[in-house]
């Protein structure tokens, strides 16, 4: 049954106690009743919790990898509106990068006169998809990354990188990898935020993208996401390896499950 807190007659206020503190009194006294009210707010506030937390961080991140997949033609008609794109800018300034260098940045393309410099340098099987695309980000790295550093940079950083720089092979290659972690938070936000991407690395040649956007030598670009609403929701078709074909447990010759 239902749990009901016991009520007692009040008793008489004693000789050197107000009213108050016998209405306190008899309250304290009463435990069941006590016990009932402090365990009731307790499973109301854990509810009211698991409420406003929603799903698990987990269950949503979840959702927005699978949901990802590259846009091939979007809403040319529905712009991106300004505070979506300053909010997926901001959560992009989050990504990883090595001795927090951040040797990225991006050009943001969105004028008709732009565009069409910047469609004209891709590949032609890409050109549609930039042509339809409301915003497209062209995201530019740094091959120069020592430039960056600042006179407060401790030495072990200034010592390092040259070290690091050399293990990629060469600095295009180390600035490309850390400006692509870059370029995957863009396109995990802004599917958060309900906007689809389409990245494309194929280009009439670096030069043409880079004249397009007017990039000095110093600046390469391994990648270019078309930004916005998508047309027509259309079927994923694309599939995925085994991960046991690509997953190896501490030697490369051990693959399979751990």
């Amino acid at each position: 049954g239902t749990l009901a807190p016991t009520l007692r007659p009040p008793r008489s206020v004693g000789v050197h106690e107000t009213p108050a503190m016998a209405l306190h009194s008899d309250i304290l006294g009463d435990t069941s009743t006590l016990a009932t009210v402090v365990i009731g707010g307790i499973i109301v506030a854990i509810a009211l919790a698991k409420i406003a937390r929603g799903p698990s961080h987990a269950h949503a991140f979840e959702a927005v990898v699978h949901a990802r997949y590259a846009c091939k033609e979007f809403n040319a008609g529905r712009e991106v509106p300004e505070a979506l794109l300053t909010k997926l800018i901001e959560l992009t300034q989050r990504s990883p990068t090595s001795f927090n260098t951040q040797p990225w940045s991006a050009v943001i393309v969105r004028s008709p006169e732009a565009k069409a410099k910047l469609v004209a340098s891709l590949a032609p099987g890409n050109q549609p998809k930039a042509e339809s695309a409301p915003v497209n980000i062209v995201f530019i790295s740094d091959t120069e990354p020592e430039k960056l550093l600042s006179p407060s940079t401790p030495d072990f950083v200034r010592n390092a990188l040259p070290v690091f720089l050399g293990q990629a092979s060469t600095p295009e290659a180390w600035a490309w990898k850390q400006t692509m972690t870059a370029a995957q938070t863009f396109m995990l936000a802004a599917t958060a935020h309900g906007l689809a991407t389409n990245p494309m690395e194929g280009f009439k040649s670096m030069q043409a993208v880079r004249d397009a956007v007017g990039l000095p030598p110093r600046y390469s670009v391994p990648v270019v996401i078309s930004l916005g609403y998508e047309k027509a929701p259309r079927p994923k078709v694309s599939t995925r390896n085994d991960p046991e074909a690509m997953w190896h447990y501490d030697t490369f010759t051990q693959r399979g499950k751990a």
